[in-house]
């Protein structure tokens, strides 16, 4: 079954902690939609960076949702990243728009790598009154101005990247630092650029810098199972704008082939301009297929490890038919195509520190494939000499050129129609733990594939004073 080896220790929490985090969320979500900020709550505004989109917190915010924030707080301002010029004029409506929605006075900044000069470009610029509109602002793995950005209260989270020492320093042996105060920085050298923005470590950072308390834990926390609701965005990626003309629909599907339950969808959407789907109601302890039919009838597949906790900043991130990455892709009915991606660095060179990706028990990942230093986030699986083999010795054309993005030559049969399935496994560095999510054998021709693991590896991720756990 999918995660039943990670999962069955997360759930061992909800006990302990579920009941005072969610029974502070419904409390809140009963009392309707007050001015927050009379409370001491305001809303938090993520902005992802190069490449990136809403993804890269959506851990966070199921954490800070298991903290007892409501999720009617949590926003992801998202972009097209292929520009050179920051949206600052779009981030500055974005913020009316919340403050609006939520009554509050100021919101709560987060930026991640790219996100961090949006932010700090917006909080500068004398156009706009970011300081007016932002009360405190985390900075993570990006830029370092040596004034706090607007004079805003500021602390800056660095990965290696930005750590001295870490053995994969991108400025020099030094640690970077925002503003004036050495204090205010903090440092892991052995997370790389994404892993450092998701991780538990940065999640207590913020959450005790935005609230003046600790949280309760640093676990997504587990909710009832007929108690979940899935919603985000359908978007043409890295554009990050709606998959407009596609529809979705969102089929149940046996953990352990990947095979869809039922003649008929739990749920079915056209999606618009906006991209945005949802919410759907799942249970935490099944599987399910996200399926899109793109405007040329091909169908890009997504599954997912089963939704322990409500999850709003979900993200199928697809192309145009003909347009992108695809483009460089063999097709064959008589093989499977598909991508994995995680928000945390695949690492296939660091010995047994390394990753492992097993598709159907076989490791892809390697000093090739995937060296540390690329920051990998997302791997391309095909046949790409369409010759019914496996050769993990080079990466295909042009997918070693590309930042945050790798590709394995690696033969999967197909039975041309998706009968069959294959198994496609996460050993997270450290933990020795596996997460193994079944895939059925669609074929490569129409059918496009995205496996999405989770990044929180709980049993090993964690920020000391989180509870304690059993294994």
């Amino acid at each position: 079954m999918i995660g039943v080896t990670r999962r069955r220790a997360v759930r061992t929490l909800f006990g302990a902690v579920a009941a005072v985090a969610v029974g502070l969320t419904s409390a809140v979500a009963d009392a309707g939609p007050p001015n927050r900020s009379a409370a001491g709550l305001a809303p938090i505004v993520f902005v992802h960076g190069q490449s990136g989109s809403a993804q890269q917190f959506e851990t966070q915010a199921m954490r800070f949702t298991s903290n007892g924030y409501p999720q009617d707080l949590l926003f992801a301002f998202e972009y097209d990243t292929n520009g050179g010029t920051n949206p600052v004029a779009a981030l500055d409506a974005y913020l009316d728009d919340v403050l609006s929605q939520t009554g509050a006075e100021k919101v709560l900044a987060v930026g991640h790598s790219r996100g961090t000069s949006v932010w700090t470009q917006y909080l500068e610029d004398p156009a706009f009154d970011g300081s007016d509109k932002v009360a405190k602002y985390v900075n993570v793995d990006g830029l370092s101005p040596a004034d706090l950005p607007g004079g805003v209260p500021t602390i800056g989270i660095w990965g290696e990247w930005n750590t001295a020492g870490s053995g994969f320093n991108r400025r020099g042996d030094t640690d970077a630092q925002i503003g004036p105060n050495p204090d205010d920085n903090y440092y892991f050298g052995t997370k790389s650029h994404t892993e450092v923005m998701t991780s538990a470590e940065a999640f207590a950072l913020m959450y005790e810098f935005f609230t003046g308390q600790p949280p309760e834990t640093t676990d997504v926390v587990p909710e009832p199972p007929g108690q979940v609701s899935v919603s985000g965005r359908a978007v043409i990626f890295p554009e990050n704008i709606g998959a407009s003309g596609s529809t979705l629909e969102v089929w149940r599907v046996e953990s352990t082939t990947g095979q869809r339950v039922g003649n008929r969808p739990l749920f079915s959407q056209p999606i618009d301009e906006s991209g945005d789907f949802g919410p759907v109601n799942v249970n935490g302890l099944k599987s399910y297929e996200f399926a899109l039919t793109r405007t040329d009838g091909s169908e890009h597949h997504f599954y997912f490890e089963p939704f322990s906790r409500s999850d709003h900043f979900v993200r199928l991130n697809t192309s145009r038919p003909g347009e992108g990455l695809e483009v460089f892709v063999p097709r064959s009915v008589s093989s499977s195509g598909f991508v994995v991606s995680r928000q945390r660095e695949f690492w296939g060179d660091q010995g047994a520190a390394s990753d492992e990706l097993l598709v159907n028990g076989l490791n892809i990942l390697n000093a090739t494939t995937s060296p540390r230093v690329g920051v990998n986030l997302a791997v391309f699986g095909f046949d790409a000499g369409l010759d019914q083999t496996t050769d993990l010795t080079q990466v295909p054309f042009p997918f070693a050129l590309i930042i945050f993005i790798t590709a394995a030559d690696v033969y999967v049969p197909s039975d041309g129609v998706g009968l069959d399935s294959y198994s496609v496994t996460d050993v997270a560095r450290g933990s020795g733990i596996a997460t193994t999510i079944n895939v059925p054998t669609w074929p490569s021709t129409d059918d496009r594939v995205t496996v999405q693991f989770r990044d929180d590896d709980q049993e090993i991720d964690r920020f000391p004073g989180s509870p304690a756990r059993q294994r």
